[in-house]
């Protein structure tokens, strides 16, 4: 009898060059979050020439799409598990954090005549608003059994600690005079962001030590003799737990709010859709890692592995709503990590496809754990549910 392992071996081995060529051609053009129409087109047509049934432009987005397929024999109760996949890509750097990689990790998949439905989200705008949201709102995870994505990396470390997300925009507005004449006149906008950026900087003191807060003046002012009319600047507060962030944003508001009271102007306060820390699913996570680890990969220990943050994705809300995991692949670019040019060089390298292909692979046995096991399954939904309490 084939193996699940051989099975999704024989759909590698055919499929594994239409994957390198999907990955690098959205490597080769790079789109912005919520401008991705070119990989979405991509990979919706990849999907459905494999029998996938794809909605596009889905929950509304014109950049995202997901694609469903069950075997013949499928009952009503069987399990729902999703896969996700990114691919926007940075402003000025491309794909400097790997998303070409992540695009074709789904895709992985391998049919076979489980009693299960397999879900594929393509999901845009990780870099910014958070597309996976969008998916949430709108009920698309209800029903799922399990949410699995990776991303590419330079370890490879399945309890990645990815922290809880605030951004702001802020705008003041205030009155332009002559600086020399008559400053009397004006009402300062770039003082009111000034005090605002050292408020920010001035919270970090009463702050856990996990907790980062950073921004940065995006419009000071026209010209130096000019009393600054308009002024811009952006956010971000991040925690290691979303009560934690909630604590926070309030604070932020009336820093903001205070400033313009202050200065005599006012203020716009334009925010993000939250993004929610990470809960990683312990039974999901040992198992992807047993998997990672027959197919070659080494870990440090999970003391090491969560003793860094590794940013913030949107992927925390969804495993927020349902039991999920993001483990870190390694892609042998060691030197450097995500975010930078040699990143970016790093992600269209056939060493990153092949590190990409495994890491599909173990997202897939993994998946076929939860399909078959009624008592893995059910650790998985009860460690899920205890997180939540």
């Amino acid at each position: 009898m084939t193996s699940n392992s051989d099975l999704v071996d024989e759909f590698l081995t055919k499929n594994t060059e239409s994957l390198r060529q999907l990955s690098l051609e959205i490597h080769r053009n790079p789109e912005l979050s919520g401008n991705e129409y070119k990989a979405h087109d991509l990979l919706a047509d990849f999907l459905e020439a494999r029998d996938f049934t794809v909605t596009r432009k889905a929950c509304g987005l014109d950049t995202a799409f997901l694609a469903e397929w069950s075997a013949p024999a499928t009952t009503a109760d069987a399990v729902t598990i999703a896969f996700l996949s990114e691919y926007d890509a940075l402003p000025g750097i491309g794909h400097a954090c790997g998303h070409n990689l992540i695009a074709i990790s789904g895709p992985v998949i391998k049919k076979n005549n489980l009693n299960a439905r397999i879900k594929l989200f393509g999901t845009p705008a990780e870099e910014t608003w958070g597309g996976k949201i969008n998916f949430i709102e709108q009920g698309a995870f209800k029903g799922v059994d399990a949410a699995l994505m990776v991303h590419p990396g330079n370890a490879n470390v399945t309890y990645a600690k990815y922290l809880a997300l605030s951004g702001v925009y802020v705008e003041y507005h205030g009155k332009s005079a002559h600086a020399a004449s008559c400053p009397w006149e004006g009402k300062n906008a770039l003082d009111a962001l000034i005090q605002s950026y050292n408020a920010m900087s001035m919270l970090r003191q009463q702050v856990l030590p996990s907790t980062r807060i950073h921004g940065v003046i995006k419009k000071g002012g026209d010209a130096a003799n000019v009393i600054p009319s308009h002024t811009k600047g952006d956010f971000m507060m991040r925690t290691e737990k979303l009560a934690d962030l909630k604590d926070l944003i309030p604070k932020m508001r009336a820093i903001f709010e205070s400033s313009a009271v202050a200065t005599g102007t006012t203020v716009e306060i334009t925010e993000d859709p939250v993004f929610e820390d990470v809960v990683i699913n312990a039974s999901l996570a040992e198992r992807f890692e047993k998997y990672a680890r027959e197919n070659g990969c080494q870990f440090a220990s999970k003391e090491v592995q969560t003793s860094k943050s590794y940013g913030s994705t949107d992927m925390g809300n969804v495993t927020h709503a349902v039991p999920g995991i993001h483990p870190v692949f390694d892609i042998e670019c060691t030197t450097f990590d995500i975010h930078t040019n040699e990143f970016r060089e790093g992600a269209s390298t056939e060493t990153a496809h092949k590190a990409t292909l495994r890491a599909g692979k173990c997202l897939c046995l993994t998946a076929v754990d939860v399909i078959v096991n009624p008592e893995f399954r059910k650790q998985v939904r009860e460690e899920f549910e205890m997180a939540q309490k």
